[in-house]
């Protein structure tokens, strides 16, 4: 094959991928979604058994967090190669689309106990993410899947992004990708939002909060009020995002998605009607298209298997297929699982494998193979 030929072989791949994740028709259900950093990057020996897995559940889909500290201008080759590596067996396995979600973990500076902390321009530097996602994209670019891109992950929390001006960091953080990565593959898409889904409860030590609700932060980073309306002073020019469509995490570990929250900003599962009646209020403010409003992206979601937030097995796969429904019922384009198997790492907080360490089945695979 030609040099000139196998580029458009893999360009006329990559739109049938994307097209692949455009539901059909108004009734069509969700891309099936999954998640798994150590099978998929961190453990190459265990990629076989993620494709063979996500074959069998006619996953779609698959997500990557990357390495970024804030400051670095240059991403982690080895994590680039990982998954460039994993791209090119994709489709095979059913595998249409990637998307790429850097991931700030840092350190207690960034929410420090008892104290107000620093600001989010402080930790996080723009100037250096415009380098950094210029780099990702121009490495990954050649893919033979759909590349979507969410610009940060859960950027409302506060280890990921400080308090103080989130908003505004947010903002410029997610337009540079918009620009960075649409200048070197146009084709790609850009997520807005990949939010968490609620405030984490402030306490002794943390009297300022961990966390922001999705609605509140995204009122915040468009210049809008609690009625979702532009606020006194605020400029269109300055607080418009450019999107193809929104990214939310909808877990909430232990509750029913068929119980709504009070608090209509906190866009669990079950609140996913607010969010997606509040996005088209924010679209009518011309700050982040319709279009991209309606094109909503669940990224995350699980019921865990170990710790204070776990349910039993059982009554997570009833769970599970109450939230299938309700992602059908609003009509979102993918529902992702985070994690296939539980991490092998006792120390790893967010153990929700719809399979053990060891890649025994639980009820809840047995659910997610079966949801059409």
């Amino acid at each position: 094959m030609t040099r000139r030929s196998r580029s458009i072989t893999t360009t006329a791949g990559a739109a049938l991928a994307a097209a692949a994740l455009l539901p059909a028709a108004a009734s069509a259900a969700p891309v099936k979604g999954l998640q798994d950093q150590e099978m998929t990057v961190n453990r190459p020996e265990l990629t076989s058994a993620y494709f063979t897995a996500a074959k069998e559940a006619k996953v779609g889909f698959t997500r990557f967090n990357i390495r970024w500290d804030g400051k670095s201008r240059v991403p982690d080759a080895g994590q680039l190669q990982a998954i460039k590596a994993f791209a090119a067996q994709a489709p095979a396995h059913g595998i249409t689309a990637i998307q790429i979600a850097p991931n700030v973990s840092g350190d207690a500076s960034f929410n420090p106990r008892r104290k107000k902390g620093p600001t989010a321009a402080s930790k996080i530097s723009v100037s250096a993410y415009k380098s950094y996602i210029r780099a990702v994209a121009q490495e990954l670019k050649d893919m033979p899947v759909a590349r979507f891109y969410a610009p940060l992950n859960e950027p409302n929390w506060f280890r990921h992004i400080p308090a103080r001006g989130a908003g505004t960091v947010y903002r410029k953080i997610h337009n540079t990708a918009w620009s960075q990565v649409k200048a070197v593959d146009p084709k790609a898409k850009i997520l807005f939002g990949e939010l968490l889904p609620y405030e984490r409860a402030k306490s002794r030590n943390y009297p300022y909060g961990q966390s922001t609700d999705a609605g509140t932060f995204v009122r915040e980073v468009l210049g809008l009020d609690s009625k979702w309306r532009a606020k006194r002073g605020t400029k269109r020019s300055t607080y418009t995002v450019k999107a193809d469509g929104v990214s939310l995490h909808t877990y909430d570990f232990k509750a029913n998605p068929n119980k709504k929250r009070k608090d209509r900003d906190d866009w669990t599962q079950a609140n996913l009607g607010y969010a997606k009646a509040d996005l088209a209020r924010a679209a009518r403010t011309k700050r982040i298209s319709s279009s991209a409003a309606k094109r909503i992206y669940l990224t995350e979601f699980a019921y865990k298997t170990k710790g204070s937030d776990k349910i039993s097995t059982s009554k997570a796969s009833t769970y599970l297929k109450r939230a299938w429904t309700i992602a059908k019922r609003y009509k979102v384009r993918t529902f992702l699982w985070y994690q296939l198997r539980d991490p092998t790492s006792t120390d790893e907080i967010w153990q929700s494998g719809l399979q053990s360490s060891a890649g025994a089945s639980r009820k809840t695979w047995t659910t997610f193979r079966g949801l059409r």
